[in-house]
């Protein structure tokens, strides 16, 4: 039986201890002993093989016996910058968008978004998001999570951050081509979804002189967070098939 992952953002060779969330998952919920084998990994590449050396009350200390360091993906990488929707869906497009593979989750505030109130609980329950997520897919990098920012600022960002992408967004254009006939080549996709009451012809505009191209995906009108996550799947499967 495969061992039980956890992470720890600063993994070394010798002990180390879980923080609560953590400690808490280990000792309370999968019930683990002390000699117990488990795994950890940090969300940057870091993945090691570790042991229970202690239990007691909130606190769980672990021996790291071997750490291994894997590469980060510096091609191929699949950007969803998404409106952010109501209430809990962005939650849900969070999850999901990692257990699919997408490297960079950007939260972008639209002229049509609907307002919400700014929060510094907001952005630690969305890295407790990708910490769950990426726990129960295995995977072994957190996704960059930016934002929320306006269309201009996430366009500069983004475009600093991934200087050799291309970038699409959904359409209903006559000259929109389907996004499953998309030629990825091993570049950086940027995915841009638009909030339900769509894009402005400003904010199209905008899109179209950063280089950006129109794609459909169906002939139904998609809630952000299903057109987000048909975006992941398609651009994420075309790109790990292809390796």
């Amino acid at each position: 039986m495969k061992p039980a992952r956890f992470y720890c953002d600063s993994i070394k060779e010798g002990q180390v201890q879980l923080k609560p969330d953590e400690a808490h998952h280990l000792a309370n919920v999968l019930r683990l002993a002390t000699g117990e084998r488990v795994e950890l990994f940090d969300g940057k590449g870091t993945l090691a093989q570790a042991v229970i050396k202690d239990i007691s009350g909130k606190s769980v200390t672990l021996h790291v016996k071997q750490t291994y360091k894997n590469p980060a993906r510096t091609s191929g990488r699949i950007i969803i910058a998404a409106s952010i929707p109501k209430a809990q869906r962005f939650d849900w497009l969070i999850t999901k968008c990692t257990e699919l593979g997408v490297d960079h989750i950007a939260a972008v505030i639209f002229e049509r978004t609907v307002k919400l109130a700014k929060s510094i609980s907001t952005s630690e329950r969305y890295n407790k998001l990708l910490i769950a997520a990426a726990k129960q897919c295995g995977r072994i990098f957190l996704p960059k999570m930016t934002g929320p920012a306006d269309l201009q600022q996430t366009l500069s960002l983004l475009k600093s951050d991934y200087p050799n992408s291309q970038l699409i967004f959904g359409s209903f254009s006559e000259k929109a081509k389907p996004v499953v006939q998309l030629s990825t080549s091993g570049k950086d996709t940027i995915a841009f979804i638009g909030p339900e009451g769509g894009l402005t012809h400003e904010e199209k505009d905008m899109l179209k002189s950063a280089g950006a191209s129109e794609v459909r995906l169906t002939d139904t009108t998609l809630r952000i967070e299903t057109a987000a996550i048909a975006f992941a799947a398609i651009l994420c499967a075309r790109r790990d098939g292809a390796t």
